[in-house]
């Protein structure tokens, strides 16, 4: 039953991190009775290439992850997002359905990840660095939101300076 597999992570303040690729309808139906605990769903719910090409249609799902938006306890890991473009580096045509998850769940429920060593055959781990750090798209606290500060409230985790 999914509220005793979520209890014991609710009590103790854990974060669940789902690879939910044709499983959001699952995960609405775990986040939306309990708002503990906080679920991340990991590749945003997508399927993704491990060698090229990029899938026909990458973002047709799209629409089911944006309805999880509604649950305050689902936050999204934008990881291997490059290896869904149909373009070369800087993968500007990631950036609108990007920013469709961002606009609905707000970059403090949002945070980057390259997923680099999954897609050593598709881009190189500078690149997938540097399509977020593009001046030409996010401002400096949108990426600075992006790029850690939301996995640091999220997760409740800090570097060591």
């Amino acid at each position: 039953h999914h509220n005793g597999c979520l209890a014991r992570p609710g009590r103790n303040r854990l974060r669940v991190t789902l690879v939910a690729r044709g499983r959001t309808e699952r995960v609405a139906r775990l986040a939306r009775p309990n708002h503990d605990p906080t679920l991340v769903i990991d590749h945003p719910g997508l399927e993704q290439p491990f060698v090229p090409p990029a899938p026909k249609e990458p973002w047709k799902d799209l629409p089911k992850l944006l309805a999880l938006a509604e649950c305050p306890n689902v936050m999204v890991k934008i990881t291997g997002a490059c290896t869904l473009s149909h373009e070369s580096f800087p993968y500007r045509d990631i950036r609108e359905p990007l920013g469709r998850i961002f606009d609905a769940f707000t970059l403090e429920r949002c945070m980057w990840g390259t997923d680099w060593t999954r897609a050593v055959n598709l881009i190189t781990y500078k690149d997938g660095v540097d399509s977020f750090r593009a001046k030409d798209w996010l401002g400096d606290s949108d990426r600075a939101k992006l790029m850690g500060g939301s996995l640091e409230k999220i997760y409740g985790w800090s570097p060591k300076k």
